[in-house]
């Protein structure tokens, strides 16, 4: 594989035996800033309808129904897991996949269930249930941004560094999540029609062995050119998302990718994307899932062949910088990590080569 510049892989193989011995430590000292990052994240009311809340729902940013279908004895493989990072953990329990305190129980139990029900996945889409995906993706990014900012203020007080400049990124990335929070939550509610875009819609007649729903900012399209500038330094740059499930079922598996359709930075490559035939549509949502996020979750019946393969790690890894990016372009840099054009150098877990196997 091409150079795509230093990443997590690589960081993890070159410290493996420094973090191995200092392991204890670094959970340990992990575990106080986190714990106090989530004080200081915490709102004390519910982010969906606004009322005071003693303890917050452990909602699953992928329904658990979906993940068990996975799991191997309630466990299932992280992103941790395929860069080899032993300092956090590369398998977690159903129970804990994704989870984040957000919400009260009882708006959980009810703003997730027409895209949370299998049974609506036998017939056509409704926007309900893409709004509902979008208001869950938007709520888990806006959760996981409030907790980052505790974090570094904790480890700002705690080293006695300043981490204005940090907070501040973040800070405009809250605003962003928050902004199309608020307009799913209005698709949702009002029943609003047309306003997602399904990019792709295919339920495939066997169990992919991977469980994804989250949000990504793609960086350039299948030609290489521009959707988001990621490095754009200007505060009225919207980044624009692009809406990904992968739900495993009992004996299928529901892959849909969509967008919003004020989202016009997208046309081009939903164009190109349309264009290709299946196979190599599911081999470019599988490098995206891989190359964007890190909330994929595997099941570990997969073989250790793939979760060892070069360059999915690598591609896994993937930090979006490295030293010598000061002598290029943004562009350039833009290109460098996030070019689609090796998608087919790494392991499809959507193909069927990789399903499970029914017991």
């Amino acid at each position: 594989m091409e150079d795509i510049g230093f990443n997590l892989s690589d960081m993890a193989k070159l410290f493996k035996g420094d973090m191995e011995r200092d392991m204890v430590e670094f959970r340990k000292k992990f575990s106080q800033l986190s714990s106090e990052g989530r004080k200081i994240a915490k709102t004390g009311k519910c982010f969906y309808c606004n009322e005071p809340v003693k303890k917050y729902c452990n909602s699953h940013s992928i329904p658990a129904s979906f993940l068990k279908n996975i799991s191997q004895e309630g466990k299932l493989s992280t992103s941790f897991g395929v860069i080899d990072l032993v300092l956090l953990d590369d398998e977690v329990g159903v129970n804990k996949a994704g989870t984040f305190l957000f919400i009260c129980r009882d708006c959980d139990s009810k703003i997730f269930k027409d895209y949370e029900s299998k049974e609506n996945y036998d017939g056509k889409i409704k926007q309900k249930m893409l709004a509902q995906i979008a208001m869950k993706n938007y709520l888990k990014s806006t959760s996981k941004r409030y907790f980052e900012l505790g974090l570094f203020e904790s480890l700002g007080s705690d080293q006695g560094i300043d981490v204005s400049n940090i907070n501040g990124t973040k800070n405009i990335d809250v605003l962003e999540n928050i902004r199309g929070f608020k307009r799913a939550k209005k698709v949702d509610l009002k029943c609003i029609q047309e306003e997602y875009h399904l990019i792709f819609n295919e339920t495939l007649d066997y169990v992919v062995p991977m469980a994804f729903q989250h949000q990504v900012a793609l960086a350039v399209d299948l030609e290489n050119m521009v959707v988001n500038n990621l490095y754009s330094g200007d505060k009225n740059y919207k980044i624009q998302m692009l809406h990904i499930s992968v739900f495993p079922m009992e004996e299928k598996s529901v892959v849909m990718m969509f967008i919003d359709k004020k989202d016009t930075r997208y046309s081009s490559f939903t164009k190109q994307f349309r264009a290709l035939s299946l196979d190599e549509q599911l081999m470019y949502i599988n490098y995206i899932i891989f190359c964007y996020s890190e909330e994929y979750y595997l099941s570990p019946l997969i073989g250790e062949d793939v979760l060892s393969d070069e360059n999915l790690q690598k591609v896994a890894g993937i930090v979006g910088m490295s030293p010598d990016d000061v002598f290029l372009q943004p562009v350039e840099r833009l290109t460098k990590h996030y070019s689609l054009k090796r998608a087919n150098e790494i392991p499809n877990l959507l193909q069927e080569k990789h399903k499970l196997k029914s017991e």
